[in-house]
């Protein structure tokens, strides 16, 4: 079994695409399963399912553990957890607890375990903190490409656009959700900014998200990136 779970889900999902690409090589079936789409029995009959041929599957569950608190949830968990004929690789956008992991290693039984965990890097989160200040450009700088040594810079990029949006929603009446230290530290950045100054790089943004997309834009990511935060 592979498990692959993080919150940096632009490097979980290179993963997964390498980990299918090896997979193919190898001429195993590849099956891709949403979890809030499976039932109890859906699930077990994929898991017992083979052909004639007894060709070999890779199943991909993603986002099972994201599923509410239930009893189908605890059950999908407990029939995944049993040694299967199958590869199984899950793929979750949360890190899972070591409990999580202990249980379906164990339970699995598995010699082959594999876990991959994708974690967001304090330097991303320092560098999006730094949005706002007056100081030193180059620290800032400095900041951005360590993030997207680690990170990447399109994660970079969609942390970026996250970030404006909920200054945005800050600065249009909206309170802020998580702990003391990280609301009030949200709600001082956001007091650095005027609400049409948000809304005109949140437009910026997005026309940049578009172009990249299309492949239209003039200049790479980083270069993009290193602009963004200097006006920023």
């Amino acid at each position: 079994m592979i498990i692959i779970h993080g919150e940096n889900t632009t490097n979980s999902r290179q993963k997964l695409v390498e980990i299918i690409n090896d997979q193919k090589s190898k001429n195993q079936e590849i099956i891709r399963l949403e979890a809030k789409q499976l039932t109890e029995a859906s699930l077990e009959e994929t898991l017992g399912a083979n052909d004639l041929f007894g060709t070999a599957k890779t199943i991909i569950i993603e986002e099972l553990h994201s599923l509410p608190v239930s009893k189908k949830k605890k059950n999908l968990i407990d029939l995944i957890s049993k040694p299967q004929i199958h590869d199984i690789v899950l793929w979750e956008k949360r890190s899972l607890t070591k409990t999580m992991l202990n249980k379906i290693s164990k339970d699995a039984n598995q010699a082959i375990f594999e876990d991959f965990e994708f974690k967001i890097s304090k330097t991303l989160f320092t560098w999006l903190d730094s949005l706002g200040k007056t100081g030193n450009a180059q620290k800032k700088l400095q900041l951005l490409h360590s993030a997207i040594e680690t990170d990447g810079e399109f994660f970079c990029f969609l942390m970026l656009i996250r970030q404006i949006r909920t200054l945005i929603e800050i600065k249009s009446g909206g309170v802020a959700k998580g702990a003391p230290f990280m609301i009030a530290k949200i709600n001082q950045q956001a007091a650095s900014f005027k609400l049409d100054q948000l809304l005109s790089i949140y437009k910026e943004l997005l026309e940049i998200d578009i172009k990249q997309k299309t492949s239209t834009s003039l200049i790479d990511t980083v270069t993009m990136l290193d602009l963004l935060s200097l006006k920023l």
